[in-house]
């Protein structure tokens, strides 16, 4: 019976890989929620600051980065409350990367030194890749707990989901950190929107393989022998 295991109940063909990204989407969502207004929850806020920064720019190149900071502060803020009382939950990672985005800010403000905002990605990134990896260890796996509602996944798999993520967070931080102390003010502005969510997608879809090849959409029957 193993050699047939996982014959019909992986996401093998291109739809079924789409719906495991959709469904791994939907585990993270409220019920009620869409994607759509999920995405502008934690997005908005940083196409705000974007939109700011550049706008801002024109008129007061040397402040702009403070006060847009402060914009995204706000926006951030804003969009954590809108989520409270439209679905009466919001996520953690939210949660805890608004309250970050808050204090670096703040912090920045008063210094009147926006490099400690510049290392805000970095904390996020290097707390949720303490968390992913250490949560491996102490079995408490954040990744099963984020999407465990959409996937069906042998544990070791799972951990090995972690701790790849928690590599990819801690590269992020990394880089992040390269980039505020390389490059310009506006690299760092445009490469915070066009390029993190892009590397983040595009690793997303690097685990769809390995969720394909071990498990399938929670619901399907999987013979683990």
């Amino acid at each position: 019976m193993s050699s047939d295991s996982g014959k019909d109940n992986r996401p093998n063909d291109p739809k079924e890989t789409l719906e495991a990204v959709e469904a791994a989407n939907a585990a993270q969502l409220p019920e009620g929620t869409g994607g759509n207004n999920h995405f502008w929850l934690d997005f908005g806020p940083l196409l705000i600051f974007f939109v700011s920064f550049h706008w801002i720019r024109r008129s007061d190149p040397d402040g702009a980065m403070l006060v847009a900071a402060g914009i995204f502060a706000v926006a951030a803020v804003v969009a954590v409350v809108l989520g409270w009382l439209r679905y009466k939950s919001v996520s953690p990672m939210l949660i805890l990367s608004t309250g970050i985005i808050v204090v670096t800010v703040v912090l920045a403000l008063l210094a009147d030194n926006p490099i400690i905002f510049y290392m805000k990605p970095t904390i996020v990134n290097s707390l949720f890749g303490i968390a992913a990896i250490g949560g491996v260890f102490m079995n408490r796996n954040i990744i099963r707990l984020m999407v465990g509602n959409a996937f069906t996944l042998p544990n070791r798999i799972w951990d090995k989901l972690a701790v790849r993520w928690g590599l990819f967070f801690f590269a992020m931080a990394a880089l992040n950190e390269f980039i505020w102390r390389t490059q310009s003010e506006e690299f760092w502005v445009n490469f915070k929107v066009f390029g993190f969510l892009p590397l983040t997608i595009a690793f997303t879809l690097t685990q769809i393989p390995t969720i394909s090849r071990h498990g399938g959409l929670a619901g399907l029957s999987k013979d683990e022998s």
